[in-house]
């Protein structure tokens, strides 16, 4: 018998009853067998303690994505700039992928 595997993502989570439904499923009392439950969002603040005391959290953060996030830009700054000079793009990859193209968005609209 295989695993399956359920994604539910933040815009879900609004609900409190989804999370009382849930529960059961976690705690192991009305169980799915061999699945695997994936639970994603940015922050946790409005999701119940015993919700979350059933999960395995992962924290996940942008440490040493500057120069991939630097890469993405230049390549972007290459094909939208028509040959443009560039800015500093080390300064604009703040570590976040989508701040950082909007900024490159701010530099691209200005020339």
């Amino acid at each position: 018998m295989g695993v399956g595997g359920v994604e539910l993502r933040e815009d879900f989570w609004p609900a409190d009853a989804a999370q009382k439904f849930l529960l059961s499923k976690l705690d192991g009392s009305e169980p799915c067998p061999q699945t695997i439950w994936i639970f994603t969002c940015n922050a946790t603040d409005r999701l119940e303690e015993r919700f979350l005391s059933r999960t395995l959290r992962l924290e996940f953060n942008s440490y040493g994505a500057g120069t991939d996030i630097a890469d993405l830009l230049a390549r972007v700054w290459e094909a939208e700039a028509n040959g443009a000079p560039c800015p500093n793009l080390r300064k604009l990859a703040c570590g976040n992928v989508r701040e950082s193209l909007s900024r490159l968005e701010s530099e691209l609209l200005a020339i």
